[in-house]
Formats: structure tokens, C-alpha cells, sequence
């Protein structure tokens, strides 16, 4: 039966956070089953099985314009025991981001066996593991940075080139340099778990443990990096003294949200390399703010750090257990959606694990067959868009079909911002 043979309804969308006054949208009244298939199939919902973990993943962008297709990643590898999984947030274009999924595993793969080569059989240290993170990341936005660098060298070298020979060095379809260039001003958050969670921006990741009194208990290992964290506006401002406007509408020069991410060169670089070289770049920038508000107060960069916040997770041999223990990794589109609810972070947080685990307790008793088969990145997704509320199956047909245009122009206020990776790790979370 076509989805087109049922019947059409109309809508507001006040319950997802659209201000009054904004509809009616239509849609179609798709019933259960499928439904659930149709939410499956447009989040690309699939479950990866590695050696010792299941990973349940989804990633939904409802918006149809190619422009405006996701620059969200993940990763999840297996390495002789030991377990990779990996969120990145890409932002402004996806040319950091791929380049960033591109190098970054393989180098803390290498660091991790020279450090295991150079340890004989010794075993590496939480705290070598942590370096050994930090200075990963650290190295591959290095590298960024060093690639303009080769290119350009110093404001002196800008000075004397004109734009005619920087637009020349830079762009072509062909050109290498193009990428090395929109590398920078693109950026991208990160998140990554083994025993170790390295945080870098505003993605989340919250480990769910079973207690001894069968109860389960909620843990964020993330560091929330972003202009709205007392620490971070604390750090910077004491990095950028007399400088009132470094921290202003809780952004970056009032220009970027996260304060520490991958690329976004802008922030860590002179004016003049944004004047001169990455705005000559085609194609230019992907940024909300005008770069005439904010590239005044530029005036002492780098403000961007790329130096990760590294959590080390002890778990005890009991909570290694498959029946005990999950991660959640996930980017920001996640928790947006529950932005019109009152609910709090930690209680947003705290819903997850308690769903989950409950279920996982359902699968451990073999008590329901249909727990058994579920995608659990799928069930968090479900629930964040009926904003922590009873499920729902009209309103997932209303969720499902916001992507279409609506009166020549499309649905995006509140939703363009939706791409969630959700990795569920059911298994033992060790290296």
C-alpha cells in the first residue's frame, strides 16, 4: 500500500518548539508497523556486531537539499582487543570533518602500538593512554594549521602577495591547496571512548552502569566545551585579558558556539588569513554570524583550543558484564531536540540510561522477544522526538514527513540541526 493512500492530516508543530502561528503542515496518517520501518529507513538505523561490542547506530537529517546534507560522522573499529568508537560533529562543511575521520583513527592506532611495542609487556598506564589521546587530536589539527603555514608562512608573506596570485595558489577544482584550505575553515567536534573518553566540543557521551541494588546509575564522561560553561569562559578570558568581547553572547567572538574544536582556523589564526586567504577560497564560508561582526575582535588568537578533556572509566570486572553496562555517544542534535521541554541535561541524561537499561534488563531475563531485536540508538532517537514524552505513532508521522517543502521553502528552524550518531555499547567496554 503506498504511503500516498493514507489519509492526509494537518498539524502545528508547537509541540517541537515552533512558536504559535506556524502551519498547519500536512501529512500522511501512516499507521504502525510502518511507520517504525519508515523512521528506521530514513535514520539509516543499523546495528554493528564487532569483536567484543554491539553498537546500535542511527543518523537522521530531514532536510532533502543537498546543501544541507549532514556533516556529522562516526567510527567504530575493532584493534586486537581493543575497542574504537568515535563521534564527529562537522560544522561550516564537511572538508575537516572527512579529513578528520581520514587520519585520526590510523594515528591513535599507530601511537597506541609503539606505545604497547615500547611498553614490552608491561601495561600501558591510564594516564599514557590519556596523553597518548590528547596528543592525537592535538597533532591532526596541528597539521592543519601547518599545511596553511607551508602555504603561507607568515602575515609578511600575505602582505606581499596579491589577491590575484592567493586566489591563483588556492583555488581550481583540481587544485590540492583548495582542500588544505577548506580544511581550516571548516571544523569539527569529536568524541571517543575505549576505558578512555576524549571530549572535544559539544558532543555527550553518558555511561550507564548497573548498581548493586539492580538500579541503574548514570555517569557523563563528557566535557561540554562550549561558551556557556563557567570553565571555559573562565580559561579563555584569562588567555585573552582586556579583550571583554572574547566571551560575548555566550559564542566565541560572539561568533562560534564550542570553544575547542578541530579546524575552524579562523579562531586560531591572524585576520589576515581569513581577510586574505580564506576569503579569496572558493567555495567560501558556511558560517551564521557575518564575518564583518566578529572579525574586529580577533585581535590575539588562537581562541579555538583543540587540546581534548580525557575521562578515564575503572570499570570493575562485574560492570564489564554484557547485562551491565552501556555507552551513549552522541552529537548536540540529540539534545536539541528536547530544547521546547523543561527537562534539564542530567535529566535528559539520566531518562536514557533508566530506558535503557530497563530494557536491557528485559533482554538479560529473555522476557521480551521484541527488546531482544531493538536498535537501541533507534529507541533514543524515538524518544527525543516525542520530547521525552509518551510515544506516540501519529505524531512520528508528523516527525517523519517534516522534510518536505511546505509553501516554497522548507521546514528547518528548529530541525536542521537534528543529525544524531547514537552508539550504544553493549558489551565489555575494555582495552
Amino acid at each position: 500500500m503506498s504511503y500516498m493512500s493514507y489519509p492526509q492530516r494537518s498539524t502545528w508543530l508547537e509541540f517541537l518548539g515552533f512558536p504559535p502561528g506556524y502551519g498547519p503542515w500536512t501529512y500522511r496518517a501512516i499507521p504502525e508497523p510502518l511507520i517504525s520501518s519508515e523512521l528506521a529507513r530514513l535514520a539509516s538505523a543499523h546495528v554493528i556486531n564487532g569483536q567484543t561490542t554491539t553498537t546500535g547506530c542511527v543518523s537522521l537529517q530531514p532536510s532533502p537539499d543537498p546543501d544541507d546534507r549532514s556533516q556529522d560522522r562516526f567510527v567504530v573499529l575493532d584493534w586486537d582487543g581493543w575497542s574504537f568508537s568515535a563521534v564527529f560533529d562537522g560544522h561550516g562543511g564537511e572538508e575537516a570533518v572527512d579529513y578528520v575521520v581520514q587520519k585520526l583513527p590510523s594515528l591513535i592506532h599507530a601511537a597506541l602500538t609503539k606505545a604497547m611495542a615500547n611498553a614490552s609487556n608491561a601495561p600501558l598506564t591510564p594516564s599514557t593512554i590519556s596523553a597518548l589521546l590528547q596528543s592525537s587530536i592535538q597533532a591532526v589539527d596541528d597539521a592543519l594549521t601547518d599545511a596553511v603555514k607551508h602555504l603561507f608562512p607568515n602575515e609578511a608573506t600575505l602582505a606581499a602577495l596579491t589577491d590575484e596570485q592567493i586566489k591563483s595558489t588556492i583555488n581550481g577544482p583540481t587544485n590540492p591547496n583548495n582542500l588544505t584550505i577548506l580544511r581550516c575553515m571548516r571544523g569539527t567536534t569529536a568524541l571517543k571512548e575505549n576505558l578512555w573518553v576524549a571530549s572535544l566540543g559539544d558532543c555527550q557521551a553518558v555511561l550507564g552502569t548497573k548498581n548493586s541494588n539492580g538500579t541503574w546509575d548514570a555517569t557523563i564522561l563528557s566535557v561540554n566545551h562550549s561558551g556557556r560553561n563557567p570553565a571555559e569562559v573562565a580559561r579563555i578570558r584569562e588567555e585573552h585579558p582586556n579583550e571583554s568581547e572574547c566571551i560575548k553572547f555566550d559564542r566565541i567572538l560572539g561568533a562560534i558556539a564550542v570553544t575547542r574544536a578541530i579546524g575552524d582556523h579562523i579562531f586560531k589564526l591572524p585576520v589576515s588569513y581569513t581577510t586574505r586567504v580564506f576569503m579569496n577560497c572558493i567555495p567560501g564560508f558556511s558560517v551564521s554570524s557575518k564575518l564583518e561582526h566578529f572579525l574586529p575582535r580577533n585581535k590575539s588568537p588562537p581562541y579555538l583550543s583543540a587540546l581534548a578533556d580525557i575521562k578515564h572509566v575503572a570499570l570493575l570486572p562485574s560492570t564489564a558484564n554484557i547485562s551491565e553496562s552501556f555507552l551513549i555517544l552522541c552529537s548536540d542534535g540529540l539534545i536539541d531536540l528536547y530544547e521546547h521541554t523543561n527537562a534539564t541535561f542530567e535529566n535528559i541524561l539520566t531518562q536514557w540510561v533508566h530506558m535503557l537499561g530497563e530494557r536491557m534488563d528485559k533482554r538479560s531475563a529473555k522476557v521480551d522477544d521484541e527488546v531482544n531485536k531493538e536498535n537501541a540508538a533507534l529507541v533514543l532517537l524515538r524518544h527525543a522526538l516525542m520530547g521525552g514524552g509518551v510515544d506516540n505513532p501519529d505524531r512520528l508521522a508528523q516527525c517523519s514527513q517534516w522534510r518536505y517543502p511546505v509553501d516554497g521553502w522548507m521546514i528547518r528552524p528548529r530541525l536542521s540541526r537534528l543529525f544524531n550518531t547514537i552508539m550504544e555499547r553493549i558489551s565489555n567496554i575494555y582495552g
